[in-house]
């Protein structure tokens, strides 16, 4: 989770006008994503009307979010920004709403969604999505999940050596595109910047590929990333 959702007062959210329009600003990002993933054709702010209704559902998303259901907020907002595209399409007949709807989102209802229908309905659907993707992804770079049950670091220390390492990977702006370009991990200048021993570096590479490739596109899983950053938090406690 990032570190400004981290933070978050959700009560606070609801009441105070100016934190929300904050929380809003920080979000865009993940709003605009989502938006432009489920319309297959990225969307720009001010332009596109889908992004207007994207931000309507991020923010009713607040409204109807309580933290002691068990569910992601992003996972939860994610769903009401695809349903809410699906009735925007649907008044305005358009044919894009029969690709949106082939992901099961629609269902032939409005796009109002309470977390209790949420958890019932939607939640093993997002993850198990999530989990068919990221291995998708993996396999792009040669990895599947039985690899990182194997390469797993055993030990606090390696495991929070290594999630910096892909932290520091998945962030860096020269870094990261080496890696989807070359499909490698650019060993020196990874040890250079994290001043971990390149042979800590080789023997984790996997691991760190693996991980840095979830951080990197963090929105699209919202789940994982949750699963991987808890993982993280606690290695540092």
């Amino acid at each position: 989770m990032p570190e400004w959702e981290e933070q978050l007062t959700w009560q606070r959210l609801k009441e105070d006008s100016e934190a929300r329009a904050d929380f809003l600003a920080k979000s865009q990002t993940f709003i605009r994503h989502v938006a432009s993933q489920a319309c297959f054709h990225s969307l720009e702010w001010g332009r596109d009307d889908e992004l207007s209704e994207a931000l309507i559902a991020f923010n009713e998303a607040i409204d109807l979010f309580v933290t002691d259901k068990g569910v992601p907020f992003l996972g939860y907002a994610r769903v009401l920004i695809k349903r809410r595209l699906i009735d925007y399409y649907r008044k305005h007949s358009s044919k894009q709403v029969m690709s949106l709807d082939q992901e099961g989102i629609g269902r032939g209802i409005d796009s109002y969604l309470g977390l209790d229908e949420f958890r019932e309905q939607e939640q093993d659907r997002e993850r198990a999505a999530e989990i068919q993707q990221f291995a998708k992804a993996l396999g792009a770079y040669q990895l599947n999940f039985k690899n990182l049950v194997e390469v797993c670091p055993k030990h606090r220390d390696s495991r929070e050596t290594l999630l910096r390492a892909a932290r520091e990977l998945a962030f860096d702006a020269e870094l990261w595109p080496q890696v989807e370009r070359n499909g490698k991990l650019p060993m020196q200048a990874l040890a250079l910047k994290t001043q971990i021993h390149a042979k800590v570096l080789e023997r984790g590479r996997k691991y760190i590929l693996a991980v840095a490739l979830l951080m990197a596109n963090q929105h699209d899983y919202v789940y994982l990333r949750e699963y991987v950053l808890t993982g993280e938090r606690g290695a540092k406690g």
